[in-house]
This record gives structure tokens, sequence and C-alpha cells, in this order.
């Protein structure tokens, strides 16, 4: 058995799938208006195990997407898949998230001649990377504050498939002719042939090093302080 755990949390959708040779066992998906990894992602892993009638024992690797994303749901995804990783002694697999949401286009929309994946970053930027119809020569994984741009990546393409949270915030400036907008979320079961094929071929990360794709800094918020203790 080749058994994969895939873990996606970096957005407001927390989703894990387990699969086996690129065949999917089991999957659990929730998109909440906050962030409800911290309380969904374990249960999930269980309940998959449970519903494919799988051991935890059989597990060969987990996948994590590796971003770019949420800050939170990021360190929260790679956490949980390195505690399972270590405690189980296998390897981990990360995923590009930007290629998963272009897996996702194409499985929806074959033969476009591009696929721009985007993701919300606030405001009017995105995460963004452009795939051609093979999903090959992918562009740099950029952040792009979608006002301020005049050349993109993808003005090449005739026909552009846009996905993610970013590419809906970002349709009015961007629509055309030939130009689809899919209302997508990473999903771990469009994680499966990726995470399997960096597997197969031992492209694992060094656990001890490895850390997700941020492109931004985190930034605290200002803490709340309801009884005026900090006076």
């Amino acid at each position: 058995m080749s058994v994969i755990l895939h873990l996606e949390t970096t957005t407001r959708q927390c989703s894990v799938a387990l699969s086996n040779r690129r065949s999917l066992l089991a999957s659990r998906t929730v998109r909440n208006e906050g962030y409800s990894h911290a309380e969904m992602l374990l249960p999930f892993i269980d309940e998959v195990f449970k519903e494919s009638e799988t051991s935890k024992a059989d597990l060969k690797a987990v996948s994590v997407s590796g971003g770019p994303g949420s800050y939170t749901g990021l360190r929260i995804g790679v956490a949980t898949a390195k505690g399972i990783c270590h405690a189980l002694n296998i390897p981990l697999i990360s995923v590009d998230t930007l290629t998963v949401l272009a897996t996702q286009a194409r499985n929806n929309h074959p033969g476009m001649d591009a696929y721009v994946s985007m993701l919300d970053a606030r405001r009017m930027e995105v995460y963004s990377r452009t795939f051609n119809s093979d999903l090959n020569n992918a562009t740099e994984i950029e952040a792009l504050i979608i006002p301020e741009i005049n050349t993109f990546p993808w003005d090449t393409y005739q026909n552009i498939c846009f996905i993610g949270d970013g590419a809906l915030k970002c349709r009015d400036i961007l629509k055309g002719e030939n130009r689809i907008f899919l209302e997508e979320w990473p999903t771990s079961e469009a994680a499966v042939n990726i995470a399997t094929d960096k597997f197969e071929t031992s492209n694992f990360e060094d656990m001890a090093l490895y850390e997700p794709t941020y492109l931004k800094q985190f930034i605290a918020g200002k803490a709340k302080d309801p009884f005026g203790l900090s006076k």
C-alpha cells in the first residue's frame, strides 16, 4: 500500500484526504467565515481513516499544502503534518498551493491556453502563478497588486481560466473575452496526484528545516484588553 494523508489549510477552507496509489479513499472539507482548522483538522483526519477502514500504521507519507496562503492556516497544517511524520517516522511531502488550484481549474475546464491561480492577499493584492495548458512552464509565485500592474504574466495567452478567491475579487478588473473565473478554493483531493508523483520519486522535505511559503511576514493584531490591565 502507498497510503498518503493530504492536508490543505492555506485558506478558510479546511480539507483532508486519504489516498492509496492515486485512488481517493476518503475526504472531508469545510469552509467557514473564519478559520476552523484548529478545531476541524484532527477530527477530519480521524474520520477519513475510519471511513476508509485504513489503519494509521499503513500510512506511508503526509502531504501538506505549503502555500502561499494564510499564515495561521499554514502554521497549523505544517505543524500537524510534521507531528504525524515524527510520530510515525514517515516522510513529509509539500505541494504548491497554486499548482493545486491550477489542477482543479484544468479538471473543470480542460483545453484552456492558460490557468491562473489567485489567492486573496487582502485589499487588491493576490498571490498568483500562471500555468500553460499542460500546467508546465509556470511563472514564479508572485504577490501582485492588480490595479498597479500594466503587463501581466498571462497577457500572451488567448483562452484563460482564473481560479481562486483572489480571481473573484479581481474579476471586474480582469474580465474580457475568452476568460473564465472559477469560484473555488484549494482542496486536498486535487493534491493527490501531485503528492503521489513526489512520493514515487522520493521528493521529500527535511522536517527540521522545512518552512511553508509565506511571501508576507506575519503581523500580529493589537491585543485585546477588555479589563484595562495594560494601563
